[in-house]
């Protein structure tokens, strides 16, 4: 009997939520958007299971500065004589969620690095967002590269496809489980908690103003015609947080990249896989 996954840990609503930020909606709309955007901007921290633990005691561990965003983060390094390799978590993620992957990079003698974003792992802050996971990696690979290749999951995807757009020496991009279009993560959370039209509005206007960065535009596809990257892009056609065509939609957009589709490994045992750990082996090594 196959054990039951849990694949929708992203977002989970506090008891009352949905019933206060309508109270507050009704009366001050504007307030009601600041409730919303804040719980949007909170990643939810989940404890670390015993199986990350080993990993993590061997790493090489240090904060860091990141003067764009005057937050620090909290970094890892496990070294090999081998190229540098950058791992990006995804949303409530963590470095050590690789814990798998960064086992066989061991194996093969690979530089790895990887970091918690801000407000994730052990990293400082309580809310951030994605252009902060972006302007944090590309600080890092500035500081601690050059870096052969990235490898981001979910969100750390669309981001990593962002740092390789302005990045160009990175030479190989693997994207596990991405999702493509910022929109739909914000209508999807719109729909969750079932938010009026106009704080909606009032949201995207003010993520605009907090990011400089139009979240109707913000789309993995779009980056990916400019990205020069070999690229692997790896989805599972079971997960039910970020649906499988967004993969799609990215890889055909892009000018040298395969798929792998998988089935069965959700949204985050996909990171523990070892057909699809293999397969990101070989596709490091080849040439």
């Amino acid at each position: 009997m196959k054990k039951p996954r849990n694949d929708n840990q992203g977002v989970v609503l506090p008891k009352g939520f949905i019933f206060s930020l309508k109270t507050l909606e009704l009366f001050h709309p504007y307030l009601g958007m600041r409730f919303a955007a804040f719980f949007f901007s909170k990643p939810f921290k989940y404890k670390m299971p015993l199986r990350e633990a080993p990993i993590l005691s061997k790493a090489k561990k240090k904060t860091i500065l990141i003067k764009g965003l005057h937050k620090r983060v909290v970094c890892y390094n496990w070294q090999g004589k081998g190229p540098k390799i950058l791992l990006m978590h995804g949303w409530s993620g963590r470095a050590t969620n690789f814990y798998k992957i960064i086992e066989r990079l061991m194996l093969s003698n690979y530089n790895v690095y990887a970091f918690d974003a801000p407000a994730h792992g052990e990293s400082d802050g309580l809310i951030t967002n994605l252009p902060e996971f972006i302007i944090s990696q590309e600080e890092l690979i500035k500081k601690l590269g050059p870096f052969e290749a990235i490898l981001g999951h979910s969100g750390g995807g669309i981001t990593s496809c962002e740092v390789c757009v302005r990045i160009s020496k990175i030479k190989k991009l693997i994207l596990i489980s991405p999702f493509d279009k910022m929109k739909d993560i914000f209508e999807k959370y719109f729909d969750l908690i079932q938010l009026g039209e106009k704080s909606k509005k009032l949201m995207i206007s003010y993520f605009f103003r907090k990011t400089q960065r139009n979240i109707l535009e913000f789309s993995g596809s779009s980056l990916a015609k400019k990205i020069k990257a070999k690229t692997l892009v790896i989805h599972d056609e079971d997960d039910k947080e970020v649906e499988v065509f967004n993969a799609i939609n990215i890889e055909k957009n892009l000018k040298n990249s395969s798929l792998m589709i998988t089935q069965g490994l959700g949204h985050r045992r996909i990171l523990r896989d070892e057909r699809v750990i293999d397969e990101i082996i070989e596709f490091l090594n080849r040439n």
